[in-house]
């Protein structure tokens, strides 16, 4: 894979002004950036905008989120540059994803998925990414049709929980049709509250997912 073939990792980390490892962290990172591993690195201070912490769940300080992945408290440098090639790999496997889904190619995708359960946040890249093609979402569909009711579908209900706070409505309405493919009991409460959406099609879709629960 060439330079300019190398997947783009953003990279946000939440601080507080009196934490004793943040300073550590941010220095990894800034270099990080310096030398082109990470394109972009947000910092939040959590004492200037303490409602950072309910919209990303922070617990510990600090924070760091690579990709899908979130990492809390000190960190190794050798620990990040782990999490931020996991983020690229995942990354290029959406791309791959993004091709086979888009072709119609659904199968090979779902196989790939069965082969290697991680693979899964690929998928959930390509869902949560507003640019994703329509071709391409009918093929994530698809896949997770031959997923409904399985372990594996059930075990990514915390990140489609989160896509229902989207501000998609689109993607919203995904992830609330993939959590009732789930017909897992756990999602009632997140459904429950999706009957509040503004959007009609998201009340709709997550009421039908209740029922079939």
């Amino acid at each position: 894979m060439t330079n300019s073939d190398t997947p783009l990792i953003d990279v946000l980390l939440i601080i507080s002004t009196h934490c004793p490892h943040c300073p550590s962290v941010l220095n990894h990172l800034s270099n990080l950036v310096k030398s082109g591993e990470i394109a972009q690195l947000t910092i939040i201070n959590i004492e200037q905008q303490p409602l950072a912490a309910k919209k990303y769940d922070v617990r510990s300080i600090p924070w760091i989120k690579i990709g899908n992945r979130k990492l809390q408290g000190l960190q190794s440098l050798e620990t990040i540059k782990q999490y931020i090639l996991w983020a690229k790999e995942t990354q290029s496997l959406a791309a791959d994803f993004d091709f086979l889904l888009s072709d119609g190619q659904a199968s090979k995708v779902t196989e790939q998925i069965l082969q290697d359960p991680n693979k899964i946040n690929a998928l959930l890249e390509l869902l949560k990414d507003e640019g994703t093609v329509l071709s391409t979402r009918i093929g994530i569909g698809v896949v997770m049709e031959d997923f409904e009711a399985s372990e594996l579908l059930k075990s990514i209900i915390p990140q489609l929980s989160a896509l229902t706070q989207h501000p998609n409505h689109l993607i919203r309405s995904d992830a609330c049709h993939y959590l009732g493919l789930s017909k897992d009991a756990s999602i009632r409460p997140v459904l429950e509250r999706c009957l509040k959406d503004e959007n009609a099609d998201v009340r709709e879709i997550a009421q039908d997912g209740l029922n079939e629960l």
